[in-house]
């Protein structure tokens, strides 16, 4: 199937463009729909760009609040290094606030 004149295919994007895109999603479409789309998606929610700010506030407060600090590893370890915001409440451990202190 031939391209249209003027429009690139979505793999062909800058990673942190994707990623840019996908932050305009909802947290649980991110961790589980939008990877399952294509290895394109899936590959760019594996990366950083998706992670650069992560807002928990609105999940915390329809979670259990065991599965908070849990959550926050996880999306914290994606950011590889490139997180400039986070947003939650409810982080039940020390240990937890030092891990993202030290992240």
């Amino acid at each position: 199937m031939e391209e249209a004149a003027g429009f690139r295919d979505w793999k062909d994007l800058l990673p942190d463009l994707q990623g840019a895109i996908f932050t305009r999603l909802f947290l649980e479409e991110r961790l589980s729909v939008v990877s399952s789309v294509c290895k394109s998606w899936a590959s760019t929610l594996a990366g950083p760009y998706c992670w650069q700010e992560i807002d928990l506030e609105e999940w915390c407060n329809q979670t259990e609040p065991d599965k908070i600090d849990r959550m926050l590893v996880l999306l914290i370890t994606r950011s590889s290094g490139s997180l400039r915001k986070l947003t939650v409440s409810f982080v039940q451990s020390e240990k937890t606030f030092t891990f993202i202190a030290e992240k």
